[in-house]
């Protein structure tokens, strides 16, 4: 290799290593993003993580303790993400109740009629639990989710003495006539299913927030940043917290 002098030499070896340096750093950046938030305590913290419930899959993130801040990183864009945060006696998890938007041009909200007969029929398609709490049913006037939490607390096949089966599960309705049916391409989207004693399940203390739930990621907003996220008060039970009963703690 000649160069018509030492000097250009160096001035082309400094633009090859830029160059080679730009490229993988704009493609590791594009197409990926990040949730953030800042717990107001972390203690006791032990994981976090962000759950694609479309594909089940589940990325690791990052606690900084003496911050207080969760981080998970390298989030694939294009995809929307439940937030879930463990601590050694508590699990706070991100559930997505939002909704398509109904046919009509003004949206219409569900009546206390449509709530009832969602409930009915929700009801009716358990058989195999004997405890059956719905959470919630939010939606509109052409589209509902639903938010189970079930428990066997019978003997059933195979099962230990003081065993039970626990389930928390969301469901969809739809109300395409005149009727509300059960969405008829998912079955419904599991959110927890264990076999464990029930002395256990009932020290469980598990906190399903809206606010950490549905958090779609684009290329245009790949960064979703969540601010201070409050800490449930400890106590068994599984439960949905609102946005009201949130800001009175």
């Amino acid at each position: 290799m000649s160069c018509v002098s030492s000097g250009g030499c160096k001035l082309i070896a400094v633009s090859i290593m830029v160059a080679i340096m730009a490229v993988p750093t704009q493609a590791v950046e594009k197409g990926v993003g990040s949730i953030r938030g800042f717990v107001d305590q972390t203690a006791n913290i032990v994981s976090a993580k962000a759950v694609n419930r479309e594909s089940g899959k589940q990325f690791v993130g990052i606690v900084d303790v003496p911050g207080k801040k969760i981080t998970v990183p390298a989030l694939p864009v294009g995809a929307t993400y439940d937030l879930v945060i463990e601590s050694q006696e508590q699990i706070l998890e991100g559930i997505n109740l939002t909704v398509p938007r109904s046919d009509y041009e003004e949206e219409q909200p569900l009546a206390d009629e449509d709530v009832k007969t969602i409930r009915e029929k929700v009801l009716g398609l358990n058989q195999f639990e004997d405890v059956v709490e719905i959470l919630a049913i939010e939606g509109n006037i052409q589209h509902a989710a639903i938010l189970l939490n079930k428990v066997r607390t019978k003997p059933f096949v195979n099962s230990l003495p003081g065993e039970v089966v626990w389930r928390a599960e969301l469901w969809h309705f739809q109300k395409p006539e005149e009727t509300w049916l059960k969405a008829q391409d998912e079955l419904f989207v599991v959110l927890h299913r264990e076999r464990l004693q029930r002395e256990v399940f009932e020290k469980r203390s598990v906190t399903f927030d809206s606010d950490l739930g549905g958090i779609t990621l684009t290329e245009d907003q790949p960064k979703r940043e969540l601010g201070v996220i409050a800490w449930p008060e400890t106590k068994p039970g599984v439960r949905l917290r609102t946005k009201e009963k949130a800001a009175k703690k």
